[in-house]
């Protein structure tokens, strides 16, 4: 069997061709479905778009990959590509220990990808490697100590209040979405901050969320009435379209004498772009929070070497890349 990669993530594309991308996420999806000779399965994160392939013969690959960059130059563009089983053997282990996320040793994309690997359509072929890559990848992460000093997203936001000067004192910060952003935000809540939970969809995780830690729910249109109130704004939304515009912000935030921090979490982006050039606004987004993540990196070097270790030794000792399941190189 032929295993082959190929992705669009934060290092080779910037935001706005990444969501680009993922606005014609059902057209890709689509066109490699419909591909009979071959074994695929598409990952989609806030960070990566990748697709997997398995086939019998390069050839098939190949024809298709010539296919695809016909109808879809724009990914090709900005992609990269792992070529046979140890290649995406590698690949896939670092991606399911963080090592390939935009904060570096996340534990996020391993529950991801285990979700990933649970969806119905998932041939035996690609499901059985990646069912080892998973199962490796926690093995490693044990052993390497990425578990216990976990890196994520909430913490760097938190962060970033702070060096601006924005933690002291009490705290309103209003979250719209009930994902994972929205989770680990409760979960590292600092005791100076007091949350507000914007149901936008779902207002029953709303709910759930809002009684982890006694606070309220607010509809949209009470979120846009009391938003002079508040002090920080996160967009943490799974929609393809802009949810906050500029007219949605009261011009009495314009005039007060603190800034509205807004960080716009959600991919695809779904804050207006034009609302970070406002008088009194701070906005920011997943890109401008990783400036702050070198201390953090510096004090997880030996974790993140240990892991680089591991996994080069399950690659190298890996009888299933060995077998008669190692790739002949694509060479497209």
């Amino acid at each position: 069997m032929n295993f082959y990669l190929i992705g669009v993530d934060y290092k080779s594309a910037p935001p706005e061709i990444r969501q680009e991308l993922y606005l014609k996420r059902r057209q890709i999806e689509s066109f490699w479905s419909s591909i009979a000779a071959l074994d695929t399965a598409v990952l989609v994160t806030c960070n990566r778009f990748e697709i997997n392939i398995a086939a019998r013969t390069d050839k098939e690959i190949v024809l298709s990959l010539e296919l695809f960059k016909k109808e879809f130059p724009e990914f090709y563009a900005y992609s990269y590509a792992k070529d046979g089983s140890f290649e995406v053997l590698r690949y896939g282990l670092r991606l399911a220990c963080g090592l390939e996320s935009q904060l570096k040793g996340e534990f996020q994309i391993l529950e991801q990808l285990g979700v990933w690997l649970k969806q119905d359509r998932f041939s035996q072929s690609l499901f059985e490697f990646w069912n080892q890559i998973i199962q490796s990848a926690v093995e490693i992460r044990f052993k390497s100590g990425l578990n216990s000093d976990e890196v994520n997203i909430a913490k760097l936001l938190f962060e970033d209040l702070k060096s601006l000067g924005a933690n002291n004192g009490e705290l309103e910060i209003a979250v719209m979405g009930t994902g994972k952003v929205a989770k680990l935000l409760v979960e590292c809540k600092p005791d100076n901050v007091q949350f507000s939970f914007v149901a936008h969809k779902n207002r029953l995780k709303a709910e759930v969320l809002a009684n982890q830690v006694g606070t309220r729910v607010l509809s949209f249109a009470q979120l846009k009435a009391e938003i002079g109130n508040i002090d920080v704004l996160v967009s943490a939304v799974s929609s393809p379209h802009i949810i906050l515009k500029s007219g949605d912000i009261l011009a009495s935030v314009l005039k007060r004498d603190k800034p509205l921090y807004i960080y716009d979490l959600g991919f695809p982006m779904n804050v207006a772009k034009e609302l970070g050039y406002r008088k009194n606004i701070v906005l920011k987004n997943i890109d401008d929070l990783m400036g702050i993540k070198k201390n953090i990196y510096n004090y997880l070097s030996e974790n993140f070497n240990l892991a680089e270790y591991l996994i080069e030794e399950i690659v190298e000792e890996n009888e299933y890349a060995k077998s008669g399941y190692a790739a002949q190189c694509v060479s497209y």
